[in-house]
């Protein structure tokens, strides 16, 4: 008897962890394309279409994680950003939008950030820190 209690117990516990973990995971790419919209956003506000240029290509913002909230991912829009595209190698995109969100933020002064990529070609990369997704939940 038991023994039987004991398996549905562990059945039931497995079960909720992996419901968690996948709620986790939804939450976090929910998290990730809304940073990508805020980048496509960032670039509109610039003037320019992300969508229109040519593979291979890179976008990359200055995140500060601690600022990112329900309110930045609906309507917010990064204060430094860098960009590449026709390039040859995904290497080099990411390596001349990070030196240019870099530069950006340098210009404009913006402080505690760190340039991450967000996008290599039409893909979300980033990755939020887990405590921005369960903040966000």
């Amino acid at each position: 008897m038991i023994g039987r209690l004991g398996k549905i117990l562990v059945m039931s516990l497995a079960s909720t962890l992996l419901t968690t973990d996948a709620n986790s995971d939804a939450n976090g790419d929910a998290v990730e394309m809304k940073i990508g919209d805020a980048f496509h956003r960032t670039m509109k506000h610039w003037k320019y279409s992300y969508t229109a240029l040519d593979t291979t290509k890179s976008g990359v913002a200055c995140i500060r994680w601690q600022h990112i909230d329900q309110k930045f991912l609906d309507d917010g829009i990064f204060e430094a950003i860098g960009f590449s595209y026709s390039m040859a190698k995904e290497e080099a995109a990411i390596r001349i939008a990070t030196q240019g969100c870099g530069e950006m933020a340098k210009h404009y002064e913006v402080t505690d950030c760190t340039c991450e990529v967000v996008l290599v070609d039409d893909e979300v990369r980033v990755a939020p820190p887990q405590e921005v997704i369960d903040r966000l939940q």
